[in-house]
């Protein structure tokens, strides 16, 4: 039996019974691994960039899952290993967020096959974010889930096309927030108007990011030479950061 981290069961839980799934690097393969022994994927593909990286999940698959599962693999980069609306749900987790973004640019008629997408970025969050609004994707969910010290963020978008509803047919309120690429402010894609409807420790995170730009603040006002233009950028940032703080506490 498999016990994934809060991190791959918020991931799992956006996954709903009957889609099928792909897990874009998958590592370990706990996800995959997991999602068909539950019953909710009736098919599930493990990938990863190399044989010798695709061993560890083939040797979990060997272990916890039964041979006949439904569960295939596949060695190559990205989303090129896929064949056009092979699978409901495709999840890219744990990688930088400009390396989801290269894949998933890669062959957009590919990309776009795919009705639904989770990702996971560790890094670049909001280059991503301003990426799949600018390229007609629809962000439809936001999940915080902690893994260790770290918040991570969860992004579940749908494909452009896609109907703009959740699985159970209900209109979705958060995507009356999604912005199409005209806001240069790089803080309104780290951390958007819509996380404040997002699950998990929503003010633990928005209270963490609003300590790092008064950090950055106070070294900026003590170094000998002051960047004015950087000064007001991130006092804006702050000044943003507040106003999302008091709109989670006033609706939470």
């Amino acid at each position: 039996m498999i016990n994934l981290s809060n991190r791959l069961q918020t991931i799992a839980g956006r996954i709903s019974k009957g889609e099928t799934m792909a897990d874009i690097g998958t590592d370990h393969g706990f996800l995959p691994i997991y999602m068909v022994n539950s019953g909710i994927s009736p098919m599930a593909v493990m990938t990863d960039v190399s044989e010798s990286s695709l061993m560890k999940g083939q040797r979990n698959f060997r272990e916890y899952a039964d041979i006949g599962s439904g569960i295939y693999f596949r060695t190559g980069d990205g989303l090129s290993v896929l064949k056009k609306s092979e699978v409901d749900t495709v999840v890219i987790a744990g990688m930088g967020g400009k390396l989801i973004r290269d894949m998933m640019n890669a062959d957009m008629k590919l990309t776009s096959s795919f009705r639904k997408f989770i990702l996971q970025p560790r890094i670049r969050q909001g280059e991503l974010r301003k990426w799949l609004l600018e390229n007609g994707f629809t962000i439809i969910h936001e999940d915080l889930a902690e893994e260790g010290k770290y918040i991570t963020e969860i992004i579940t978008v749908l494909s452009p096309g896609s109907e703009i509803c959740d699985d159970d047919g209900q209109c979705l309120s958060i995507t009356d927030c999604n912005i199409q690429g005209n806001n240069d402010n790089m803080i309104f894609y780290r951390l958007p108007p819509w996380i404040t409807e997002a699950t998990g420790p929503v003010e633990e995170f928005i209270m963490r990011n609003l300590d790092i730009e008064k950090k950055k603040l106070e070294n900026v006002m003590l170094s000998k030479k002051r960047d004015h233009i950087l000064e007001a950028n991130i006092c804006s940032a702050i000044y943003y950061l507040k106003g999302l703080l008091e709109e989670y506490r006033k609706n939470g």
